[in-house]
């Protein structure tokens, strides 16, 4: 169902998130979803795969949401990852306390990051850090490309914190092949990251383009890693390093950090139901199907058994390329350290 034009009001624009700006469409209206809190906990993306569910739909002028959202504080916490290191999970866990409200890979700041129309970004995290009630705070887990432009969107706080959560590059590589999905992905993306890493790097110094998709792999998880790395250079941001493998580790301290860079201090007992909880047991981007750190354990040794040539492919075109610079070599050092 879709409203009048005029039918959406700035207060109702400025004072909740119920009315989600999922596009900016041609002629610069803005396309807007009537999302419950409900919805909102239900997705795993907020982009065009909300339309399956059929919401309220309205159509604004850009000039009428740059009105509504003039006065909004931008939001100030937010998630970045390197894709498929359980950046989902976690930005459950986080929405699940009263403190939070999570909102997951919002359409708005993939196009920001990209060529795709984009409100200005102020405009955006003003309406990204819309919340249901006094006191809550939003935290937004952006698509891993988003990273590109973290160092921007932190800037633009005073308030600025985040959670950077990866995987170690044996551990991101063997995920990335052991999926179908994933490996799609990680080829649909391959190109334009080969061209943020050359510009971070240095084109001048570039002499190791991947050839097997085992080198592709290890190349997005180094162009998406110096992107983090970039970001948690950021004044005045609040920055927590999350490796994904050892928070399955010991999933309690680690959640209570990530809490406390987030500006909440959870009881213990109320770190320790979350851990006990069903999140911990569904595969976060699909609820319906059961997952948890024993299987990921075993996907990671059958993609050991499937890929192995690969893999290995992968980690010796990194150890080339941290040979040949050394923003690489300290990052593969600083990443290792983090995941001791």
């Amino acid at each position: 169902m879709s409203l009048p034009e005029g039918a959406v009001t700035r207060a109702e624009l400025a004072d909740s998130p119920a009315w989600y700006p999922l596009e900016v469409l041609p002629g610069e209206a803005v396309r807007l979803l009537r999302l419950d809190a409900a919805a909102y906990r239900a997705a795993s993306f907020l982009d065009q795969r909300l339309l399956r569910t059929a919401p309220p739909e309205a159509r604004v002028p850009g000039a009428q949401l740059s009105a509504a959202g003039a006065g909004l504080a931008p939001c100030a916490r937010y998630l970045f990852h390197t894709g498929h290191v359980g950046s989902t999970l976690l930005s459950r866990l986080i929405g699940a306390h009263e403190a939070f409200f999570s909102l997951r890979e919002p359409a708005l700041l993939r196009a920001a990051a990209g060529a795709a129309a984009s409100l200005p970004l102020p405009l955006t995290l003003g309406l990204l850090g819309r919340t249901w009630h006094r006191g809550q705070h939003a935290v937004v887990k952006a698509t891993s490309f988003v990273s590109e432009i973290a160092g921007s969107i932190l800037a633009l706080s005073g308030e600025s914190a985040a959670v950077l959560v990866f995987a170690q590059p044996l551990a991101y590589l063997r995920g990335i092949l052991a999926g179908d999905n994933s490996r799609a992905e990680s080829r649909s993306l391959a190109a334009a990251r080969l061209q943020r890493l050359v510009r971070r790097l240095g084109p001048g110094a570039w002499h190791s383009d991947p050839r097997s998709e085992g080198e592709q792999v290890a190349m997005s998880w180094l162009c998406e890693m110096l992107a983090l790395e970039a970001a948690a250079r950021a004044p005045p941001a609040r920055i927590r390093w999350v490796d994904f493998d050892a928070f399955l580790r010991e999933p309690e301290p680690a959640l209570a950090h990530i809490f406390r860079v987030l500006g909440a201090e959870p009881a213990a007992r109320e770190i320790e139901a979350l851990v006990a909880g069903p999140l911990m047991r569904q595969y976060s981007k699909a609820p319906e199907h059961p997952y948890d750190a024993a299987l990921r354990r075993e996907v990671l040794e059958a993609a050991d058994f499937n890929h192995g040539a690969q893999i290995a492919g992968g980690m010796q075109w990194l150890a080339a390329v941290a040979a040949q610079h050394a923003p690489v070599r300290a990052l593969l050092e600083s990443s290792a350290r983090i995941g001791a």
